[in-house]
């Protein structure tokens, strides 16, 4: 870079200069950022602040400057250089040994198309300064080999071809991959793999699932307008759980909010209309997930149970679901291998039939206990592994190979074991019920119901038309009589 030799320090006032903003758009603050600050607080600024004297810009330092600023620092030291270049390729170079994260690699990346206008197949060697531009840019990006560049702009143009840019899941697998979570390669895969799902799902399911004891509304249950006061017997689902899933979908996706006090009021608005069409003897089942961050539990469940009490819901009793195969759970702490089921009802004369049991093969007490044959009783722990009921639990892998088939790629692996619905609804509904799932997703609930039969009816609702597909392939068997 070239710089006039005429470069002098001075100690300036912080608002005499001007942030950077491009450079800001390309690096975060640090996760020490803290720190940092409590560090010039007490030591003061020890490196000079590089500032463009052409118009008072800095070319390296932002950081610094920020902090300055807030802590009310009269003076700082500025080193002023007269740059002849362009300001942004010597505040990059400026950079070059700074400790970047993943998405800073990337906004760097993109910061260089816009900065030099070198395609592939132009002749820099006829030109004296393209090749110097070149050269200057492939040290810059000596740091990162050409195949992580390409992967990392592959992933990102996917994302943000699907989520918008600056989406929330690009900054979430950027991130998974600084933490370790996953590797470079698996998300590069995952994004080939999203891309491919996208081109298959251009031709979905479109419209509701209607038929004579099935109905799937494609829309948000946020409003249940096309059912009635008290006309539901069981509500059975499992939400979107806060900040682990993001689905296809076009925008306010709920469980990606920033807060978890947002996340459970958004809840709130669904759960208030399923309070409206439960009947008064009724039941609602809910499995919800909590989630560590930033190093501690969220206390998800626990916010949901408060929350679902002041809408009037009365909880009457929790299951623990054991998982087979838990996702690592990462920091000082256990694997987290239980998802709690909770049982809400309207009021305390709800319907309940503990019946069933004594018709059930429980040999070896998988989940029930009784002093006799004649009175067993569900426990509190629930391990489905294998399936506690017997009734041939559901594949994911069986449905995934079904809408290959019908050319689209299902991504789905957060459905609960058909033995949950099943279990719920043995418990708390009769023949001829209305059984609602608000988080439609594929149809397990629809499933349950669907197997139990006896008249009962089942209501859906899915924004995904993706999972209509699904759903509307997993249930059309039972309607067809392919499934005894």
């Amino acid at each position: 870079m070239n710089t006039n030799t005429q470069s002098y320090v001075e100690y300036v006032k912080p608002e005499s200069i001007f942030r950077n903003e491009e450079l800001g758009k390309v690096y975060n603050l640090p996760e020490n950022y803290q720190a940092i600050k409590e560090n010039i607080k007490e030591m003061g600024i020890i490196t000079p602040l590089i500032v463009n004297s052409k118009n008072m810009v800095i070319v390296s330092g932002n950081l610094r400057h920020t902090i300055c600023i807030e802590l009310g620092i009269p003076l700082i030291p500025v080193y002023f250089v007269d740059i002849q270049d362009d300001l942004q390729l010597v505040s990059l170079s400026s950079n070059l040994h700074r400790e970047k994260t993943t998405m800073e690699k990337y906004n760097e990346m993109k910061l260089y198309k816009t900065l030099f206008g070198i395609r592939k197949g132009h002749r820099t060697d006829l030109n004296p300064e393209l090749q110097k531009l070149k050269e200057e840019r492939d040290i810059i990006l000596s740091s990162m080999s050409k195949d992580t560049r390409n992967k990392l702009n592959s992933i990102a143009t996917t994302y943000e071809g699907l989520y918008g840019n600056s989406s929330k899941e690009l900054d979430k697998v950027f991130s998974n991959i600084d933490k370790g979570v996953i590797t470079l390669n698996k998300a590069y895969t995952k994004a080939n793999h999203l891309k491919v799902k996208s081109n298959c799902n251009q031709e979905l399911f479109g419209g509701d699932y209607v038929t004579a004891t099935s109905t799937i509304y494609n829309k948000s249950s946020e409003v249940l307008s096309e059912l009635e006061d008290g006309t539901i017997n069981v509500a059975c689902s499992s939400p979107p759980y806060w900040d682990m899933k993001m689905y296809q979908l076009d925008s306010n996706q709920l469980g990606q909010e920033s807060t978890v006090d947002e996340y459970i009021n958004n809840l709130k608005k669904h759960y208030l209309e399923v309070y409206r069409v439960l009947k008064h003897d009724g039941s609602v089942w809910v499995n919800i997930n909590d989630c560590c961050k930033e190093g501690e539990y969220q206390l998800v469940p626990q916010r949901f149970v408060l929350m679902m009490k002041s809408i009037g819901f009365i909880l009457n009793d929790e299951f623990q679901w054991l998982k087979q195969n838990p996702r690592p759970t990462g920091g000082k702490r256990s694997i987290r291998r239980h998802e709690p089921i909770f049982h809400f009802v309207k009021s305390k004369d709800f319907y309940y039939n503990e019946e069933w049991l004594k018709d059930c093969e429980d040999i070896n007490n998988s989940f029930s206990i009784g002093t006799t044959q004649v009175c067993p009783k569900l426990t509190s722990s629930l391990d489905f592994f294998g399936g506690v009921l017997k009734t041939g639990v559901s594949s994911t892998r069986e449905l995934k190979k079904k809408c290959e088939d019908r050319g689209v790629i299902l991504d789905h692996q957060a459905t609960f074991p058909l033995d949950v619905p099943m279990i719920c609804l043995k418990l708390t509904s009769k023949p001829y019920d209305k059984i609602l799932d608000n988080f439609n997703g594929t149809a397990m609930t629809g499933q349950a119901v669907m197997e139990l039969g006896q008249g009962r009816e089942y209501i859906g609702y899915e924004p995904s038309p993706e999972y209509m597909l699904a759903s509307e392939i997993r249930l059309s068997e039972y309607e067809l009589g392919q499934v005894a």
